[in-house]
């Protein structure tokens, strides 16, 4: 039996997502606003739980009996019949917590943490880790009592932004005490919304921001999944404006996050869907994390989404059709075209570490379609010399509560185009450096020894990120596994 998930949103950006985040579970799993479930569909052995079996038997064990799914994995489940997420709140600032707890009333507001100035952390780093330290214990509280709630906790993921100020900074706070009060045995792992790049970023000193994140990201997650803004604009784009209408358009520029933050949640809900709708293979999130993360600095992860059918109106034809989409670079959530040269004539080609699909459907999967599909991108996929080029394939069941057997999908993969989003940083980073520029926006005064500090500061993150750089150019080495200096966990 797989174990519970808790999860921490951080800030405004992982607020918002994470209100997707819940809507989409909710969805699969037939619960209301409030957080009453809807009668279990027609199952496939023929059981059915209606509103009649409900009132003549109200107990949990009873009622848990007549589900197929999990959804106790990420809610908790009340005597009086409904579910509340899993899910801790927190922003220094407090209108999107409050829009989440008006749209989405079965979250409990007693998990929520919010600034009593709700003056937000000004999209500084400091900000918001200072407020997180100082705050720590009370955040530590909520966390602590969700944790009581469960009986086999296995994982906290964190919904947050790399370049803020409360997701990136409160965030990373929270991850440092959850790594050292928890990661012996609870695997953590982040949802990281990367930002654009620096001709489009309204943060002036997201370089600062996200160096400093990512030093956490590195020493105290298990493994965060990349969403890079950029590709998901363009993801966005593609899916979800097909018509091109003027109508369309008015509506995609009123909500210009709305469709990039379902796209992060049906990800992200797709991951857990081996879990909470259980198969015979990849039952627990460790089981995944294992397949796809080779040794610990190994582990940026890569997501691809095939076109949501109910968005683009498309069916696709069969299992061989997906995996072409899947591999499809458009539909990567982290661009995976590199702009990094190693020559002067073309850039690297990225390398694989490692594969995942998944095909989540309501209907049987046809295992020679599948056979292919892996066949093919077995062929065009460039694989690290040293693995061995297998395409993990997870069969992921569509949930009854929603309506028809389409076809649809994720991929999960390990690759090296996580150095040229690395790089990018690190270039922003350097351009505002050299000249000290908004440094003292990170210091306590103006005095020389604490800018010293700062730039001493920056400097360790720096090596932290240049490590992480340095290890995914090694592992396109066939030699990568046999250099000593590299400590694998046995």
């Amino acid at each position: 039996m797989p174990g519970e998930t808790i999860t921490i949103q951080a800030g405004q950006c992982g607020n918002q997502v994470g209100l997707q985040y819940w809507q989409q579970l909710a969805l699969e799993h037939g619960i209301n606003k409030d957080g009453t479930p809807n009668p279990y569909p027609q199952s496939a052995n023929g059981s059915v739980l209606d509103s009649q079996t409900s009132n003549q038997d109200t107990s949990t064990d009873s009622k848990r009996l007549y589900r197929e799914d999990h959804p106790e994995l990420f809610f908790t489940f009340s005597d009086s019949n409904t579910y509340t997420p899993r899910s801790v709140l927190i922003d220094l600032e407090p209108s999107v917590v409050t829009k989440a707890l008006n749209a989405l009333p079965m979250l409990n507001p007693r998990n929520t943490h919010v600034s009593d100035h709700g003056s937000g952390a000004a999209n500084n780093w400091s900000n918001g880790y200072k407020y997180g330290s100082e705050h720590i214990e009370s955040i530590l509280n909520i966390i602590d009592k969700e944790a009581d709630k469960c009986d086999n906790l296995s994982q906290f993921q964190l919904f947050h932004s790399v370049a803020g100020g409360t997701g990136s900074g409160c965030g990373s706070k929270i991850l440092e005490i959850l790594q050292d009060r928890y990661t012996s045995k609870k695997i953590i792992t982040t949802n990281s919304i990367f930002p654009s790049n620096e001709k489009t970023s309204d943060v002036v000193v997201q370089p600062y921001n996200s160096l400093l994140t990512l030093k956490r990201l590195i020493e105290f997650s298990n493994a965060t999944f990349v969403f890079h803004n950029d590709a998901l604009n363009t993801i966005e784009n593609t899916i979800f404006n097909q018509s091109g209408s003027l109508q369309d358009q008015i509506i995609s520029n009123t909500t210009s996050f709305q469709g990039t933050n379902k796209l992060i949640a049906f990800v992200s809900a797709s991951v857990s869907n081996p879990m909470r709708f259980p198969g015979y293979m990849y039952s627990s999130i460790e089981s995944v994390m294992s397949s796809l993360i080779p040794t610990p600095d190994l582990k940026f992860l890569t997501t691809s989404v095939a076109p949501f059918s109910t968005q683009s109106h498309h069916n696709y034809v069969n299992e061989y059709d997906m995996f072409l989409e899947l591999s499809d670079d458009r539909y990567k959530t982290n661009r995976c075209v590199s702009t990094s040269p190693t020559s002067l004539t073309s850039p690297p080609e990225i390398a694989y570490i490692s594969l995942m699909n998944y095909l989540i459907s309501g209907s049987k999967l046809d295992r020679n379609e599948i056979r292919k599909g892996i066949l093919k991108v077995q062929a065009r996929t460039n694989f690290v010399p040293w693995t061995s080029r297998s395409v993990g394939v997870v069969h992921g069941k569509r949930s009854p509560y929603l309506e028809g057997s389409h076809l649809e999908g994720i991929q999960i993969s390990n690759n090296t185009s996580i150095i040229d989003v690395f790089n990018r940083i690190l270039r922003q980073y350097d351009l505002l450096v050299k000249r000290k520029a908004y440094l003292s926006t990170y210091t306590e005064d103006n005095s020389a020894e604490e800018m010293e500090r700062v730039v001493d500061m920056f400097s360790e993150c720096k090596e932290s990120v240049v490590r992480v750089i340095d290890e995914y150019s090694a592992c396109r080495s066939i030699d990568y596994l046999e250099d000593d200096d590299i400590e694998m966990d046995i």
